[in-house]
């Protein structure tokens, strides 16, 4: 049996309440993937669109939320090979919503 472990938030909107935080999945059940692959990826898990998106630098975005006054920064990053990723959030900035 494959190891899978997806230790992540349940949406956009839960990933900003829980602030920083750092994640994890771990999936011998799927193919492969280097960190691009891995944050792509953990955006489509927690459901995140092209307005949740402030910068998308590859392996490193920034995201906004409506519903919150700051951005989050994510890196993604192998945790030693390319089944096992982690996530690192921390907040970035003050930001103001257009409301």
């Amino acid at each position: 049996m494959a190891i899978i472990i997806y230790e992540i938030p349940n949406s956009v909107k839960d990933l900003f309440q829980q602030g920083e935080n750092t994640y994890r999945i771990i999936d011998y059940s799927i193919q492969e993937m280097d960190n691009i692959d891995s944050m792509s990826h953990f955006l489509e898990c927690i459901d995140a669109s092209d307005d949740d998106i402030y910068t998308n630098d590859g392996t490193q975005m920034v995201m906004i939320h409506p519903d919150f006054d700051h951005k989050l920064v994510i890196d993604s990053g192998g945790l030693g090979d390319f089944y096992s990723h982690g996530y690192n959030v921390t907040i970035f900035e003050p930001w103001k919503p257009n409301k």
